[in-house]
């Protein structure tokens, strides 16, 4: 085989979470010469993501690729391997320089990124692998059934936060000042996008029917606050140490059991809440055993920042 196309996507239920990837391999005509869908066991979107990249090229190479065209919807790890962006993420730079090695055994290779619906084959795999269903390395041939009303996806999660802000430049210097959000785009004088991690944005800011205004008042509907998870406790005491040595006041902060929680408004007065949620395994649940037990209990702030110590 000369050149091979292969579109790859990989993705946790959790982030991180339980993880899986799905291949798909074509020739050069665009006829698919095999699928694979398979669980990783617990790992980050993005480390899924290269993961299944990562298996696309063995595939590739395994078939005698002298050229390789891979595809995926990812636009971080597309930027990521063709050098585009930083790879700052300490559990990525080994996937990436694994890659990296990998992609030099090929006389010439590209990346490129596209949106979902362009690599819905390789989505599929991914959820059949959640689901259970075997790819067998070979081709899909049944039509995928239609879903009828039920629950939502579990892979569904919330994308982004858009906010109306009085006063963008004040806003960037709270979310990305002192919480360290990246900034990722700004849009003239009037909005800006951040995010952590090089996603496109988790926060919109922007004042177009805003600026200069005043947060509702109380009484008025709207928005409880925007909950912001952090990926360990350690990270969660280091939003604690931001927040206390640029002085900005919390409005509270409790452990719920399932996670632990600082309160606080952002310039806008707009609520915000930092999290971290403890492990699946330590929720607690309720003697019936189903859904989980919250509570709302002090939180020691003390305790929290010494996760910082070590």
């Amino acid at each position: 085989m000369s050149r091979l196309i292969v579109n790859f996507d990989g993705g946790s239920r959790g982030n991180p979470g339980p993880a899986a990837i799905g291949v798909v391999v074509r020739d050069s005509g665009g006829k698919v010469l095999e699928e694979v869908g398979e669980r990783i066991g617990e790992a980050t979107n993005n480390v899924a993501e290269y993961k299944a990249l990562l298996r696309g090229i063995e595939l590739a190479a395994a078939r005698g690729a002298s050229e390789l065209e891979l595809v995926g919807d990812s636009a971080l790890v597309v930027r990521q391997v063709e050098g585009r962006y930083k790879v700052k993420n300490a559990g990525i730079k080994p996937l990436h320089e694994e890659a990296k090695r990998a992609l030099r055994g090929f006389d010439s290779w590209s990346i490129r990124h596209v949106p979902r619906a362009q690599n819905a084959d390789a989505d599929r795999l991914v959820n059949e692998a959640f689901d259970g269903k075997s790819s067998d390395n070979a081709p899909s041939s049944q039509p995928q059934p239609e879903e009828g009303p039920g629950s939502i996806d579990p892979g569904v999660d919330i994308g982004h936060v858009h906010l109306k802000v009085a006063d963008v430049d004040r806003a960037l210097d709270f979310y990305c000042g002192i919480l360290g959000f990246e900034l990722m785009q700004r849009w003239g004088a009037d909005a800006a996008f951040v995010s952590a991690g090089g996603y496109h944005h988790h926060i919109g800011l922007n004042s177009w029917s805003s600026k200069g205004g005043s947060p509702p008042p109380a009484g008025t509907t709207g928005l409880f606050h925007t909950a912001i998870r952090y990926p360990t406790r350690r990270a969660l005491a280091d939003a604690l140490r931001r927040l206390s040595e640029a002085g900005w006041p919390l409005e509270g902060a409790s452990d719920h059991g399932v996670s632990e929680a600082l309160y606080l408004a952002d310039p806008d007065h707009n609520g915000v809440e930092l999290y971290w949620d403890r492990p699946r395994d330590q929720w607690p649940r309720p003697p019936q055993g189903e859904g989980v037990e919250m509570g709302t209990f002090p939180l020691d702030l003390d305790d929290l920042i010494s996760e910082l110590k070590d």
